[in-house]
């Protein structure tokens, strides 16, 4: 029963993150002087607000996801509970320094009096960027490590968290390329942090279904005690 909330919550999770991330870049037209590097380009309230509350319900199911890595470890072999306590611990703190990020665009956005880009305006760069990257770096490496040594996911899984926490490694460095988002690598740039935060996203989802589909072997997993490990049918 839990692997099919925690499978269910990071494919529903993208499906939220997937809808905000086109909502970046449908912008109403603004030519300089109104707009330049500090203002961006100009929102409403309801386009800011809108990819705000999308972004809160796919952080809040990835959340569920992330609480739940250390279950499924634990249960294929309880050996290797601590690396999926880490994995679970890093993910948990990335979706709320990551929403924290966010709501503080979107509390901008309802107090500003005038139209504003909360991704240059808000000095909130670091968490969702750098920040946010080690976040995953850390789930990546610790999650695909526990998956190949207790096989409780298929092995492309394991394979594939090493790729996406190299991905998000590559993009801590972003902190040093300025704030315009407008820009690839920028520490809030759409390539560091949207495009990025994408592929995590499928990523998950693709992790989701394979958490889904995955069936605990009669023979596999144990289950620890403080006296010892002894081998337990799941």
């Amino acid at each position: 029963m839990a692997r099919r909330w925690i499978g269910w919550a990071a494919i529903l999770g993208a499906v939220f993150a997937m809808a905000e991330l086109p909502l970046y870049f449908v912008v109403p037209a603004c030519d300089p002087p109104a707009c330049g590097v500090e203002t961006g380009a100009l929102m409403p309230d309801w386009l800011i607000l809108t990819r705000t509350l999308f972004n809160f319900f796919a952080l809040t199911l990835f959340l569920v996801f992330m609480a739940g890595v250390r279950s499924l470890i634990t249960r294929a072999d309880a050996r290797y509970e601590w690396f999926g306590a880490v994995a679970g611990t890093a993910g948990v703190a990335w979706t709320i320094v990551d929403m924290v990020a966010k709501g503080f665009e979107g509390s901008s956005a309802i107090k500003a009096t005038e139209l504003i880009d909360p991704t240059r305006t808000v000095p909130t760069y670091l968490l969702y960027g750098s920040i946010s990257h080690l976040m995953l770096v850390v789930f990546g490496v610790a999650f695909g490590y526990a998956v190949l040594r207790t096989r409780a996911l298929p092995r492309w899984v394991g394979g594939s968290s090493f790729a996406i926490a190299a991905l998000h490694l590559a993009g801590v460095p972003s902190m040093f390329f300025g704030f315009n988002s407008s820009e690839f690598y920028a520490s809030n740039g759409w390539g560091a942090v949207a495009m990025f935060n994408g592929i995590a996203a499928m990523w998950l989802a693709a992790v989701g279904v394979a958490t889904l589909k995955k069936r605990n072997s009669p023979a596999s997993g144990y289950i620890g005690s403080s006296r010892g490990r002894a081998d337990v049918r799941v």
